[in-house]
Parts: C-alpha cells; sequence; structure tokens
C-alpha cells in the first residue's frame, strides 16, 4: 500500500506515475483519501523517482488507520513514543501540514536511526 504524501502530490498524479511504470494500482478504501493498494508492479516501488522524491510513502493500511483515529491538526502539538520507523509521524506531519510540533521517539535506542 502507498501513501500519497499529499504535501507533494496528489493521489491521482502518484496513481499516473505508478501506472506509467507498469504498476496496476486502485484506491486503497473509501475512508482513506491517500491510500493506493498496489495489486501489481513491474518496478521496484520503494525505488521509484516519485518515491525518492517524497510523493509517497509504503505503509500499510493499518498503520495510517491510527493517525486517521488521533485527526491531527495544523498549529498541534504531538508526541509520538513508538516512532520508528516514521510512517506515522510523518503522516502526523501531512496532516498537520508540517504547522505544529511534532516530538517522535521510540523506546528501543537501535530503532532511532529510522527515524531520522
Amino acid at each position: 500500500v502507498a501513501r500519497c504524501n499529499t504535501l507533494k502530490a496528489r493521489r491521482k498524479d502518484v496513481a499516473a506515475a505508478l501506472v506509467k511504470r507498469g504498476c496496476t494500482v486502485e484506491p486503497l478504501a473509501a475512508w482513506s483519501k491517500v491510500g493506493l493498494k498496489i495489486n501489481r508492479s513491474d518496478v521496484p516501488v520503494g525505488a521509484t523517482p516519485e518515491y525518492l522524491a517524497g510523493w509517497y510513502m509504503l505503509q500499510s493500511a493499518a498503520s495510517q488507520c491510527p493517525v486517521l483515529a488521533l485527526d491531527p491538526k495544523p498549529g498541534e502539538r504531538i508526541l509520538e513514543l513508538c516512532a520508528a520507523p516514521g510512517g506515522k509521524s510523518s503522516y502526523c506531519a501531512q496532516l498537520m501540514k508540517n504547522q505544529g510540533v511534532l516530538i517522535a521517539n521510540d523506546l528501543k535506542r537501535d530503532r532511532h536511526k529510522a527515524t531520522t
């Protein structure tokens, strides 16, 4: 599943780019405005120019749900204590439109590198 970064690209543009690269995609579900289900791919989706440019992130649907439940808004302060590898934190920042304070930490020291 790809989560589109709406700060950089629209979901339809991400979908079009992936289709052009040989992927078969569809919207994730009615509850998700940013998710794309990748059914088939001729290329490594974690290495496309769009991925490297930050247009989308690979993140399970289940990992997107806690952020939707939190419903972060611009200007809020959020403390995430199980942050690695950073998918939920980056989704919070996206929904906050990069406005506010987001502190991301993880209990396990060896996982800290994944959040930077």
